[in-house]
């Protein structure tokens, strides 16, 4: 517009010299205002604060409607949104949210609830509200309330958020299936049944004995509670079709243990599917004899170390198993001192016991256990697995308890309890099930089992890049997918159609998966970096639904069609959810951080390079402001295999648990290296030193870095690793290391304050990859210890801990600061007060990112 008015005001004038001039420089003038408009610039910190991160998304059960949540620097905030209109509602601060149909959506701001009508808008706000449910119809809303003086109070509201049924005093509740209905107890004493629909009729359970009443527990027509009556309390089992209240009294039983009383802990009663057989715990009555320690006792063969001891109490005294048969009244204790940790399977048909400290004293992070199976019909049992690796996958039963899944020797196994068989069931498939890419030190996963199919028929396994049916039989082995051919990884994605696994003491049961549906399939390709979404189905095999250079994950399903939301993004591309609706169509529903695209950004490329004959692949991040003609410095970060790295989009901020964001120093004009790292055996720090080396070496024959400004980092495993390249090498002009072991010997012989127990695992059977004790192989533990190698060090050092770090002990940086103070290395220590492996507190975090950023500035760029 303004060159027309230009050549228009020249025409009038007559080559008025006067505006020709005018003209010229209008021109000049405007032609830069457009380019300071056009011009992206590099992320300021003062912009940090417009990023987010997609932490978490929903889907409503017909897919009308998708919820995810955005994580700023100072807040979090949560949406909904129509997937047909994309009409939108915000919850600054929400948590929690749950879709009630298509019409409602409810999440906590605080200790509000808020309840919001999706259709006319209209949103209700509950103040001082604990927790809360929605009714199995969605018609009526129960939020529970605590007073000053710890009471609870459950009311039930209906949709117009009118109050129709309200009960004080209670202590615990609990749905029935259906969620029309629920049980609670009122006064500690009683026990009551709310109807929520109708008149919301109440209806007593009389128990005509005292005692306080704890632990209801409902399953279809059976409630279940505990009493604390008499010294060792009693069960109830309601049965709400005959109206029969049944118990089992502990006092008057024959079998029952003398010094054992009915235990009460949260979860503590299980009602079998059958409802024929309650669960329970029981507790050892102890002396109450508080005797003062004068002295720690730690004796070297003991089951457990004395600060586990002190930590867990003794793990043989733990509560209990036991069972009551409700009809017959039998009783039948399960767990003892002997074979203290009980699993019982879905069916309750039969029980595992084992002692996880049979082999104690031992080395790994786990130890082996006898696992001895009962059947609780006969009460007969036998041992099933003799010095079972704690390390393996724990055993599972299937669905309908037919048979126990186990792992042994780098193959899946079954037990079939009905002939009594142990079977390998992946002896003859033809490529393996563990992972072959393994390179620590101790036992090799598998790559795990998805599911059982319906009515105990079959398994479906995984290997590293299919999934196999395989029957339980072990003979039919049917291949569903075809990932090997080109590199395609296929897992189940989202549980559809499926009942999810359960990890609690009466049910450790893998999914059961029903494939004569249409199911979803997650898929990647970890060499050419694709990923997306197939589906299979039993007539077509395996067809693709979206397939693309990107990271696509966190698939949710909606419950009752087959529309589904996903999370997209790349390095250079924020998260976008994506919805993918019930007729199969794409769509985008929301791009996070619209802002991006004012800003310069980095691209990302993987550089390739080979290690003892091995071709290893590492993440390179560019400048954000690259510029061919320029040359740049590097920094880069170490720990194992970053690969994942090269699609994940990172929002710029100060507030980072290692103090090292990819996008700040990208922003501030570095390249970034994320190099992949094999291993051999007890060659841990000069297998780091050779993959970094030659990634280094990669980058510097082709992109434009300064060899003589590089920095390197790496924390816990990666600190490590740090510590010990610097002492081998003075290829990097600065380093950074964070909770880093330095001395393999002192950090071998101490133990995880966290877990209390010893680190021997870590070194032996884990990432430190010596495979052999101290003891047994003294050199390789000197020879990888980075404090023993100080010598060497000519790279400034800034290293950082927290104070109270407990998987890696704070010390350990001690040890390598005073080694190099004594010789005299430049070199600074951050212990942080208060702070653990990572850096929790904002505040400290900005403070570390802040410190290691000037770090670098001052040795790369000055």
């Amino acid at each position: 517009m303004t060159v027309t008015r230009i050549v228009q005001t020249k025409k009038k004038l007559h080559h008025s010299f006067f505006f020709h001039l005018a003209a010229y420089y209008f021109l000049l003038f405007s032609c830069t205002v457009v380019g300071q408009v056009l011009q992206k610039k590099t992320v300021p910190e003062e912009d940090y604060h417009l990023w987010s991160d997609m932490v978490s998304h929903s889907i409503s059960d017909r897919g009308d409607w998708a919820s995810y949540s955005l994580q700023y620097d100072t807040a979090d905030t949560l949406f909904a949104i129509s997937t047909k209109n994309r009409k939108k509602y915000l919850f600054p601060r929400g948590k929690n949210g749950v879709f009630n149909g298509e019409n409602w959506f409810a999440c906590k701001q605080n200790d509000t609830l808020v309840l919001q009508d999706l259709t006319s808008g209209k949103v209700n706000y509950f103040p001082k509200i604990s927790s809360y449910s929605f009714s199995g119809d969605g018609k009526y809303l129960i939020l529970i309330t605590v007073d000053q003086g710890g009471s609870q109070h459950l009311t039930v509201k209906n949709m117009l958020g009118q109050t129709v049924a309200m009960v004080d005093n209670l202590s615990e509740w609990a749905w029935n299936a259906r969620k029309d209905a629920i049980a609670y107890i009122v006064g500690r004493e009683k026990v009551q049944i709310l109807e929520i629909f109708g008149n919301y009729t109440k209806k007593e359970i009389e128990v005509f004995t005292q005692g306080e009443i704890k632990n209801l527990s409902w399953l279809n027509q059976t409630i279940a509670f505990i009493q604390n009556s008499g010294s060792s309390g009693k069960i109830y089992a309601y049965r709400l079709d005959t109206g029969k209240l049944l118990s089992f009294d502990s006092e008057s039983c024959s079998n029952f243990a003398n010094d054992m009383s009915i235990a009460a802990g949260f979860g503590s009663i299980k009602i079998s599917k059958d409802e024929k057989r309650i669960f329970f715990r029981l507790k050892e009555r102890l002396s109450n004899e508080n005797k003062a320690e004068v002295v720690q006792v730690w004796n070297g063969y003991d089951k457990q170390i004395y600060p586990n001891l002190r930590m867990y109490g003794d793990v043989t005294l733990q509560d209990k198993v036991a069972v009551w048969f409700v009809d017959s009244g039998r009783f039948l204790q399960i767990s003892n001192r002997e074979e203290p940790s009980a699993l019982i399977g879905r069916t309750a048909e039969y029980a595992l016991t084992w002692n996880e400290l049979a082999y104690e004293p031992q080395w790994d992070s786990e130890g082996p256990r006898d696992i001895f199976v009962t059947d609780l019909e006969t009460g007969l049992k036998k041992l099933l697995l003799k010095a079972y690796p704690g390390t393996s996958v724990t055993p599972a039963f299937s669905p309908n308890g037919k048979y126990l899944s186990y792992s042994i020797d780098n193959h899946w196994w079954l037990y079939d309890f009905t002939k009594g068989e142990h079977r390998n069931i992946t002896e003859n498939l033809g490529v393996p099930v563990f992972n072959i890419d393994y390179d620590r030190a101790g036992k090799v996963p598998l790559y795990g089992i998805a599911g059982w199919s319906t009515q105990d028929q079959s398994l479906f396994v995984y290997d590293q890049y299919d999934i196999w049916e395989i029957a339980t039989n072990g003979k039919k082995k049917k291949l569903l997918t075809a990932g090997r051919k080109n590199k395609i990884t296929f897992r189940f994605a989202a549980l559809q159609h499926s009942e999810r696994s359960k990890r609690d003491y009466m049910d450790r049961t893998n999914s059961v998966l029903d494939i004569s549906q249409k199911t979803l399939l997650s898929a990647q390709n970890t060499a050419t970096n694709y990923s997306g979404f197939y589906m299979y189905s039993l007539k077509t095999g395996v067809s693709p639904i979206v397939w693309e250079y990107k990271r696509t994950d966190r698939a949710v399903k909606a419950k009752n069609n087959n529309a589904l939301t996903f999370i997209s993004q790349r390095f250079d591309e924020p998260p976008k959810l994506m919805l993918i609706n019930s007729s199969g169509k794409l769509t985008e529903l929301y791009q996070s951080n619209p802002q991006h695209k004012n800003y310069l950004w980095a691209k990302v490329e993987k550089v390739a390079y080979v290690v003892n004959g091995k071709s290893l692949t590492g993440v390179l991040i560019y400048p954000a402001d690259y510029d061919s003609r320029a040359t740049y410095p590097m920094i880069v970060n170490i720990y194992e295999r970053q690969g994942s790295f090269l699609h994940r989009y990172i929002k710029p901020t100060l507030f980072n648990e290692t103090g090292i964001n990819y996008s700040v120093l990208s922003s501030k004009g570095y390249f970034i290296l994320l190099p992949d790292i094999v291993y051999e055996m007890r060659q841990t720090g000069e297998s780091a030193k050779k993959c970094v080396l030659a990634a280094v070496d990669a980058v510097l024959f082709k992109y434009n870095v300064d060899p003589n400004r590089i920095g390197l980092t790496g924390h816990s495993f990666g600190g490590f690793e740090t510590d010990y390249i610097i002492a081998k090498t003075d290829r990097f002009a600065a380093a950074v290391s964070g909770a880093a072991v330095t001395n393999l010997v002192s950090g071998y012989l101490y133990y995880n304050t966290d877990s209390a127990s010893p680190n021997f695992f870590r070194f032996e059977n884990h990432q430190q990859r010596i495979g052999k004790s101290l003891f047994e192989d003294l050199s390789s533990y000197l020879r990888n210890s980075p404090v023993l190698q100080a010598e060497g060090v000519n790279t400034p050092l800034l290293a950082w801990t927290g104070e109270e770090d407990k998987q890696v002990y704070y010390f350990q940086s001690i040890e390598y600061y005073l080694a190099l103070r004594r010789l005299n290395k430049e070199h600074t220590l951050l212990i942080y007060p208060g702070e653990s492996h990572t850096i929790i507190d904002k505040k400290n975090q900005a403070d570390l990112t802040k410190r290691i950023e000037a770090w670098f500035a001052k040795y790369l760029k000055s």
